[in-house]
């Protein structure tokens, strides 16, 4: 049987209990900065489902990968669309991007 999110709960307070055993400051404060990220992840991820369980809605979409692959910016084309800009900053707009890069509007 797999662990449950409350187990996985449990554990990151038990590891965060275990914080003054970290001998280093700079590594403790790091440690304790990753696991507060989890707990509130992992409440949240608590809460959603609650929600979903209430207004009796799927939990999880299905996706093909739990991953997603973050190319590095030096390999990403930065072309711009010659004489088309942002209809709500008229900044000119990247052609691979859905979304202005200098005000966010959604295209």
């Amino acid at each position: 049987m797999a662990p449950t999110v409350d187990e996985f709960r449990r554990y990151l307070q038990a590891r965060r209990n275990e914080l003054h055993t970290i001998v280093d400051p700079e590594e403790r404060e790091r440690v304790r900065a990753r696991i507060d990220i989890a707990l509130q992840e992992a409440l949240d991820f608590g809460a959603a489902v609650e929600i979903r369980e209430e207004l009796k809605s799927r939990i999880f979409d299905e996706v093909d990968s739990s991953t997603r692959l973050i190319e590095s910016s030096d390999n990403l084309p930065s072309t711009r669309i010659e004489g088309d800009g942002c209809p709500k900053c008229e900044e000119p707009l990247e052609a691979d991007l859905d979304f202005c890069s200098s005000c966010g509007h959604e295209l």
